[in-house]
């Protein structure tokens, strides 16, 4: 069953391009973010998920979306600054966990909206998106809370800072599919899997998988991790009907701040690379009132969403701006159905990702990406890192360590 998960990884069904929508008489009061941690478009499209399915039904599902970089601070940073990892300059390591330096001072989403009078909210999952950071910065509320009890305090902050006569933010992150993988009973009777491979402390931890040394490691893993796609819907459904009363005015988007490798090219997790496993992810968008192209950058998110919002902010990336993702040195660029891939010591390639976007055929890049690449520099000059560090609690390293961020 693995293997045809990930072999098929190229020939996945893809959604339907981005319907056009009916413009809005006027804007949208509200904006809902969703994020799922580490969740791959691929998978998603396999996984039983009628909660997410039934948001596209409403509105409109990218064919391919690209997240800004591929782990969570790069990720999520580039989504809330709506500036390319290149020119925001934090592009460090994932395994660090002690001391970092903090995000860019430019003006965050939540900051922009909180300054137009929305009431903020922000309930995430992952350690990472630590205040010690800046990633709280516009929230009138940005608390860590566990997924399973992601809808019940999302209860709480409705009925205390939700404005019923105003204008409101809510940003919400899942950690589900984030390893340790620990699909429901329900979900491992639904697929057939093996329990024992869940038993550990939050399900299956991903080392388990990377080093491969027990048959079935990496098919477990991958199968887990179908499951709980599946679980995080179901999750995300509990938050949804909160917010259904609240829709009509609302925009809604989901998506992630990456995607997985789970075993393509023998790889599984998400470290140093930009394979089209984890630029790929989900990109969901209700009430809009404009059309999407079928391709776009997480990063434009801030724009799209204060252009339906009707909120005046010049963000740096734009629908129009060419697609990019990074990571420690590894960039890629999607052009078409093209994607080039720049990696440090090894010669520059391009890859159809009609084939996969994994393995096949490299050619050089073309001609045209080899233009588009220059110009993106041009618009997005290098920045440097932040000056100063700041160091995250012991607590918060220990909570990272069970994610996996090291053996």
């Amino acid at each position: 069953m693995f293997f045809m998960l990930t072999a098929c990884f190229g020939s996945v069904q893809e959604p339907e391009p981005a319907l056009e929508t009916t413009s809005r008489a006027e804007p949208a009061k509200n904006l809902i973010l969703i994020v799922l941690d580490t969740t791959r478009e691929d998978m998603l499209l396999q996984a039983a998920t009628p909660t997410i399915d039934a948001l596209a039904d409403q509105g409109q599902r990218v064919e391919r979306a690209w997240s800004g970089g591929t782990w969570t601070v790069p990720g999520v940073s580039s989504m809330m600054l709506g500036t390319p990892v290149r020119a925001h300059g934090w592009d460090l390591g994932s395994g660090r966990l002690g001391r970092y330096p903090p995000l860019p001072s430019e003006p965050m989403l939540a900051e922009v909206l909180q300054a137009e009078g929305f009431a903020t909210i922000g309930l995430h999952t992952n350690p990472y998106l630590a205040e010690e950071l800046g990633f709280d910065r516009g929230f009138d509320v940005w608390r860590r809370v566990s997924d399973a009890i992601m809808a019940r305090e999302l209860e709480k902050e409705l009925a205390t800072h939700w404005k019923a006569d105003g204008r409101n933010f809510v940003y919400l992150h899942y950690i589900g599919p984030h390893s340790p993988v620990g699909p429901s009973e329900a979900q491992i009777q639904a697929l057939g899997l093996e329990p024992s491979w869940y038993e550990g402390r939050g399900g299956m931890e991903i080392g388990v998988a990377k080093r491969g040394r027990l048959p079935g490691a990496r098919e477990a893993y991958a199968q887990g991790y179908l499951g709980v796609l599946a679980d995080t819907d179901a999750r995300l459904a509990e938050a949804l009907a909160l917010l259904e009363p609240y829709m009509a005015d609302s925009v809604v988007i989901l998506t992630s701040d990456h995607g997985e490798m789970l075993g393509e090219q023998g790889v599984v997790g998400h470290g140093t690379w930009v394979h089209e496993p984890l630029t790929w992810v989900p990109y969901v968008a209700v009430g809009l009132g404009r059309s999407l192209p079928q391709s776009l950058s997480t990063t434009a998110t801030p724009a799209l969403a204060c252009e339906a919002l009707g909120v005046a902010h010049e963000w740096p990336v734009q629908l129009e701006d060419v697609v990019t993702s990074q990571r420690e040195g590894h960039f890629a660029l999607l052009l078409g159905q093209e994607k080039g891939v720049w990696e440090p010591g090894e010669p520059a390639y391009a890859v159809s990702l009609q084939k996969g976007g994994l393995g096949g055929v490299h050619q050089p890049p073309s001609a045209e990406m080899l233009e588009a690449k220059a110009a993106f520099e041009k618009k997005f000059p290098a920045a440097a890192l932040p000056l100063g560090l700041v160091e995250l609690p012991v607590e918060t390293q220990e909570q990272l360590k069970v994610l996996g961020y090291t053996e």
